[in-house]
């Protein structure tokens, strides 16, 4: 795994299945829906929408928009005609890839709504910007980041013999999302965006508010948020936050009362590259690399992400620090960064139009400063260097200021989007509620009842009723106080 993916890791991969069921209903929609399986037989209707790649020439290429809906499972006295379309993140997921193992956590909102999986231009199946120049098993692990810089480069030239990348943005996303909403035949629609999908969910609610009945905003990415610009900063926070949960957890600070030194040993050692093997992930076969301290620092963001993860780091830390053996530590980050499934060309389509413009060198080296991650944004801005940039509508990112019925979820030790960024969306919501969930990382859908909070909430469309005292008993998973688990 190369470290252009571990810096492009921007939300947690969701695993596990859901069924569908059949619902008759009065739509008449104009899309050709067949039965189809998803990832993890996950079954479903599948079809296409064409739409022209360059929406305001309406003319030319089109891209055939990749669809699947699961109807709801419920008889049709309790079937609501307001589905719930389910965002991506990244940016650079596909719905129908990231979810497709991920529908159970909507499993009661099924029930009696149908669920809407669009692949966003650029990913899956709708004209998926990948790049094969990236895929190549024979490059070496710590391939330099100036010859990884060239084949993004290259990778960029080859997409474009078959997309104008300056139209890959996120307000042609939400246009094509409201062509499919129009298509499928539903007057209304509920969203649930994660990450980067909220930043698409956002901007939905801002191009169409009259279309969407309530919004749910997990991992919220504002538009206070510049991507790669201030992830050394939140990064830093949730290690911070990571080191007084263990300090102040009897088992953790026992078996790790020196975690944070520890930490800070192991990246000093690494200021000088050490020559290490691990086995891939993906493959089991043997990645040889040099190891420094950029790298292991970027493989805690990775770890960062996940409560699962974060109980991990304590002990993965004190093993280094006592053995020498970094296996265990890199081999989680890369199984964090293998599972995310980013279409790089979409990534970096969106983020070189949308964040770059937004970054000032001098502010980012400022951010950096003091943290123990390295600075993500001038890497960025070299890629982004011959990247088309689109021209951004001047209201882009502008505070959204809307009365639609809104849950804001955050994980309080996200280390990407922290809560501070849906407390600035919250502010232009005048019809919402932020819920934080203690110790959780990056998306907190799959917290505890959380599912069942959100379902309350798309059922009654009404944040200020909604009965949340079942996330007061929520807690991180425990620390792993050595490797057969957690203190009984």
């Amino acid at each position: 795994m190369r470290r252009f993916t571990i810096y492009s890791l921007l939300l947690l991969a969701l695993c596990l299945t859901a069924c569908s069921g059949d619902q008759s209903d009065t739509r008449q929609p104009t899309i050709a829906l067949e039965p189809c399986s998803l990832t993890g037989s996950v079954n479903a209707q599948c079809g296409t929408l064409t739409v022209y790649e360059d929406r305001a020439a309406a003319a030319g290429r089109t891209i055939d928009l990749n669809i699947a809906v699961l109807p709801a499972t419920g008889s049709s006295s309790v079937v609501e005609d307001d589905p719930l379309f389910l965002l991506a993140g990244g940016p650079g997921q596909a719905a129908t890839e990231a979810y497709a193992q991920a529908v159970f956590l909507f499993e009661e909102v099924n029930r009696t709504r149908d669920l809407v999986l669009v692949d966003q231009r650029g990913t899956g199946q709708s004209n998926g910007l990948n790049c094969e120049v990236l895929e190549d098993e024979t490059l070496p692990a710590d391939l330099p980041d100036e010859e990884q810089i060239a084949l993004l480069e290259q990778c960029r030239v080859n997409l474009s013999e078959r997309a104008d990348l300056s139209l890959y943005t996120t307000d042609a996303f939400v246009a094509d999302l409201d062509d499919v909403r129009a298509a499928l035949d539903y007057d209304t629609i509920n969203l649930y965006g994660a990450s980067y999908g909220t930043r698409a969910g956002l901007t939905y609610m801002r191009r169409f508010p009259e279309r969407v009945r309530s919004a749910v905003l997990d991992a919220v990415a504002g538009s206070e948020l510049v991507l790669f610009l201030h992830m050394p900063r939140d990064g830093q926070r949730s290690l911070d936050l990571l080191f007084e949960r263990c300090a102040d957890d009897a088992a953790c600070n026992e078996a790790f009362p020196s975690f944070r030194a520890e930490y800070e040993a192991v990246l000093a050692r690494l200021e000088t590259p050490q020559p290490f093997t691990v086995a891939d992930p993906l493959n089991n076969k043997p990645l040889t690399f040099e190891l420094d301290r950029d790298f292991l620092s970027q493989l805690v963001f990775n770890s960062l992400y996940s409560a699962e993860f974060q109980g991990l780091l304590p002990l993965l830390v004190h093993h280094a620090h006592e053995t020498g053996d970094y296996a265990p530590l890199i081999l989680q980050g890369l199984a964090i960064t293998s599972s995310v499934g980013l279409y790089p060309g979409l990534l970096y389509a969106v983020t070189c139009s949308e964040d770059a413009p937004l970054i000032d060198t001098a502010e980012a080296a400022s951010i950096q400063a003091g943290t123990s991650f390295g600075d993500f944004s001038q890497r960025f801005l070299t890629i982004c260097a011959n990247w088309p940039r689109a021209e951004m509508a001047a209201d882009f990112r502008e505070p959204l200021i809307s009365d639609i019925p809104t849950l804001l979820l955050s994980g309080a030790a996200d280390p990407v989007t922290p809560p501070e960024y849906a407390e600035q969306v919250a502010a232009g919501l005048g019809n919402s509620r932020h819920l934080i969930i203690p110790g959780f990382g990056h998306g907190v859908i799959g917290a505890g009842c959380t599912p069942r909070v959100v379902a309350e909430f798309i059922r009654t469309a009404d944040p200020a009723a909604l009965d949340t005292t079942c996330l007061d008993e929520l807690e991180p998973p425990p620390f792993f106080v050595s490797f057969t688990g957690p203190t009984p």
